[in-house]
């Protein structure tokens, strides 16, 4: 149907300036930055809701009353934040271990380049379909459009002038203002949209059926004689994955309190993995692992402030992972990120049905009557109001 004109009209690019990046801070290399710094923003984010817990601010956007907060939780504030240093000490490890120092990316020069040539060809070959289709009824002529096997067949509508890039070699290429503005946008707006999409697809989907397979298999939910006196510290961690669900009333650092076999499979290898599929080099990989960080940290932290930007992509989404973390929600809502594999798997609750609201009602109505009997016998003491708990760090 078509000659070879389409690949031959083009000259061939020169080859790619390929090399290393200068590092994006001084002080760290580029290749350590996807494990430093979804740590450092999670204790960030954990010390501002924990100041705001302290100090009783923002009480009515509180999921659950102080009595709650004194009765139903097994592991205290103190574990929780040892525990989470232990793991975040082997995911840092393990991404030390795993880092790539010989990353080697091309310029965005010659990227915006080679999108450039690509929208070319997209761009002439259909005009030939156009050229082929209209041989059978009107022609083009009719509405002004020149269909020639020219580099650029739709300067005439457009009205472009041609622009020059130069490589350190002297080599130039010339393409037209409008193809160099749509591959500037691509390259550095819209693949990257798309890269990050397809790592929020996969790592939700990775972490949508490793969390509910923990939860369905007792093995990898209860407890594991085998390997308690390896993991146990005072009898806390007997457990993998009901280790996290310790917590019944979340609170923010109470995100990362999983036990170090499912923290290294899952996060430490898994996400990375994910990660490397979609092609994300080093900065992206730390700024997909930062967000990720901030909707999992957010997802606990027992406040449902208006505007939350994770509602973006699962609605109502601290309220989503808190019915999951009470003891009647265990089997529902296993996803992390967004929420269509619940919808898909038939295992959505919405925080909202009436079911779910009466049995949050009946939890705080219960937590009132242990407190209110453990006070009448000086067990606990009086909650203050505003504050999700009464212990100091």
């Amino acid at each position: 149907m078509f000659n070879d004109t389409t690949r031959q009209a083009f000259p061939a690019l020169p080859l790619p300036e390929l090399g290393p990046r200068a590092s994006l801070l001084p002080f760290l290399a580029d290749q350590h930055l996807p494990y430093i710094v979804p740590a450092v923003f999670f204790w960030v984010i954990s010390l501002v809701f924990h100041y705001i817990d302290h100090r009783g601010l923002l009480g009515q956007y509180r999921l659950h009353t102080s009595a709650e907060d004194l009765t139903k939780n097994r592991a205290s504030r103190k574990d929780v934040i040892k525990f989470a240093l232990i793991q975040q000490a082997a995911q840092c490890l393990l991404g030390y271990l795993m880092a790539d120092d010989t990353e080697q990316l091309v310029s965005p020069r010659y990227a915006i380049a080679v999108w450039a040539q690509r929208l070319q060809s997209v761009e002439l070959r259909s005009l030939q379909w156009i050229r082929f289709l209209a041989s059978y009824g009107s022609k083009l002529s009719r509405v002004g459009i020149p269909v020639t096997l020219s580099h650029d067949p739709l300067g005439v509508l457009f009205k472009d002038t041609a622009r020059t890039l130069r490589w350190p070699t002297d080599d130039t290429m010339a393409f037209t203002s409008r193809h160099l503005i749509l591959a500037t946008a691509i390259y550095w707006v819209l693949f990257p949209l798309f890269q990050y999409t397809s790592a929020m697809v996969l790592a939700d989907t990775m972490q949508y059926f490793a969390h509910r397979a923990f939860h369905a298999n007792r093995w990898l939910y209860s407890k594991l004689a085998p390997l308690r006196p390896l993991w146990s510290t005072n009898g806390l961690i007997e457990h993998i994955h009901s280790m996290h669900h310790d917590i019944y009333v979340p609170f923010a650092y109470g995100a990362f309190y999983n036990h170090p076999l499912e923290t290294i499979p899952i996060d430490a290898i898994g996400f990375p993995i994910c990660l490397a599929i979609v092609g994300l080099d080093n900065r992206q990989a730390a700024f997909f692992g930062a967000i990720w960080t901030f909707k999992t940290v957010v997802d606990h932290c027992g406040y449902d402030f208006p505007y939350n930007p994770c509602n973006i992509v699962c609605p109502n989404s601290v309220l989503f992972h808190d019915l999951h973390h009470q003891s009647w929600g265990m089997k529902h809502n296993f996803s992390v990120y967004g929420a269509f594999w619940d919808w898909f798997m038939g295992t959505r609750w919405s925080p909202h049905d009436s079911k779910a609201q009466a049995k949050y009602r009946k939890g705080r109505a219960m937590a009132e009557v242990v407190t209110a009997k453990a006070r009448s016998q000086a067990q606990v003491p009086e909650p203050v109001l505003g504050k999700s708990t009464a212990v100091k760090l």
